[in-house]
Parts: C-alpha cells; sequence; structure tokens
C-alpha cells in the first residue's frame, strides 16, 4: 500500500512539473514525509529534478535563452548549495519537518492569496536571489516557486523561465551531490528510489505537457497549493 501512495504523489508530482516546468519537489515532499526523513528523500527529489533539467536543456533552442545577469543568479545559486546541503547534514530531523512545513505553509498561503513581488532588479538582487535559492535547493530541493517569483519581476516569458530554471536546478543539483557524497547523505537506497522516480517523473512530465492547454492555469495551480498546504499541515502537527 505505501508503494501505492509513493508511485501515486510522484505521478502527481510529475504532471505538475511537466504543466508548470517547476513544482515536482513542491508537491511531492510534505507527502513523503510520512514515509520517509528529509535526509532520504530530499536527496532524491534532487536527483530526479537534475534529470528532468538536464532533458530540457538539451532540446534544441532557436536563440540564446539566458543572460550575463542570469548567469551571476546560476552561479552564485550554486556557490551557496553548499550551505544548504551542510543544513541538511546537521540540523535534527525534527526540527528540519518543522521548518519545512512552516516554510512550506507561509509559501502556500501566499501563492494562493495571490501574493505578488514588484522590485527594481539590480546586479545585488541577482546575486541575493541566487545565493538564498541555491541555499533552498541544497536544505530542502524546493527553489521552484521563489525562483517564480523573482524571475516573474524579471519579466521573462515561458521558454526563459524553463531554461534558466533548468540551468539553475543543473548547477545547485550537481553542487549538492557532491556535498552529499562527501558528508554521506547520499546512499544505495537513494540511487535506487530514483530508478523508481525516474520513469514515472518521465511519464507525467510528458502526459503534463501534452495535457496544459485543457486545464485553466490558475484553477490548476490554486488546487495544487491548496493541497501542498494541507499535507504540510498535516506533517506539522502529526
Amino acid at each position: 500500500m505505501e508503494l501505492f501512495w509513493v508511485i501515486l504523489i510522484v505521478l502527481v508530482a510529475s504532471l505538475v512539473k511537466g504543466i508548470t516546468g517547476f513544482g515536482f519537489a513542491l508537491v511531492s515532499l510534505p507527502p513523503l514525509l510520512i514515509w520517509y526523513s528529509p535526509k532520504e528523500i530530499i536527496p532524491v527529489l534532487l536527483l530526479c529534478n537534475l534529470f528532468s533539467s538536464t532533458i530540457i536543456v538539451l532540446q534544441k533552442k532557436d536563440r540564446k535563452l539566458i543572460s550575463k545577469q542570469f548567469n551571476t543568479l546560476i552561479l552564485y545559486g550554486a556557490a551557496f548549495t553548499i550551505f544548504g546541503v551542510i543544513l541538511l547534514k546537521y540540523l535534527p530531523e525534527e526540527l528540519m519537518i518543522v521548518i519545512l512545513s512552516i516554510f512550506l505553509i507561509l509559501l502556500s498561503i501566499l501563492s494562493v492569496l495571490g501574493v505578488e513581488y514588484k522590485m527594481k532588479l539590480t546586479t545585488r538582487s541577482y546575486k541575493i536571489a541566487g545565493a538564498l535559492l541555491g541555499f533552498l535547493t541544497g536544505s530542502i530541493s524546493i527553489s521552484g516557486p521563489p525562483m517564480a517569483l523573482f524571475l516573474h519581476s524579471a519579466k521573462v516569458d515561458n521558454q526563459q523561465f524553463r531554461e534558466i530554471f533548468s540551468w539553475f536546478s543543473i548547477a545547485t543539483s550537481v553542487v549538492a551531490l557532491v556535498g552529499y557524497i562527501l558528508l554521506d547523505i547520499l546512499t544505495f537506497k537513494s540511487f535506487k528510489m530514483v530508478l523508481l522516480f525516474i520513469p514515472i517523473l518521465y511519464i507525467g512530465s510528458f502526459i503534463g505537457k501534452r495535457i496544459n492547454h485543457l486545464i485553466p492555469d490558475i484553477v490548476f495551480k490554486k488546487a495544487i497549493l491548496i493541497i501542498t498546504l494541507v499535507s504540510s499541515i498535516f506533517i506539522l502537527i502529526r
């Protein structure tokens, strides 16, 4: 029964990834914490994101999509990922779950309410955003929603969003994986789980891309955020 629910969760999260371009870890992490500890599941989700992001980057492009400013965002993200990895390694698991749940609850509420941030972006803004997003990737493998808010302020189109997010995921994931290996967070069990998740991720993402025009974007996003909110509250009070 556990395997059934895990596969269903990964499939739903993969559909979200296919439709929106991000959100795999955001949707799958809260319910998966019912069965796995943060140290077990976060490296697995990060490996899955690395796989899906690599597929996107390898697709043919008709123009240059990443400017110098976004290269800065990616470089700072990669550099600060290691601090998130260290936090994941040494923070007590119960405290980590509480912090994760509160973070996801607040993020979900702000998103459901439609809170947006408009800011004047400077080179420093890209550095700060990269550092924060890299830290989040290394520690909890969730950088999609904050990244989406930042890229919305930067006024990028959908194609640019997917490309920037994918390169950011690749850079930060590689750094995080090195850290996970050095700190003995990544295990043989992690790779076994990845082998189970990746085919589901591929199928779900493929279907998601094909059906994204059938579902009103605002309805879909609100539903996913509410699911994430409920899951996070459940994890916090369990």
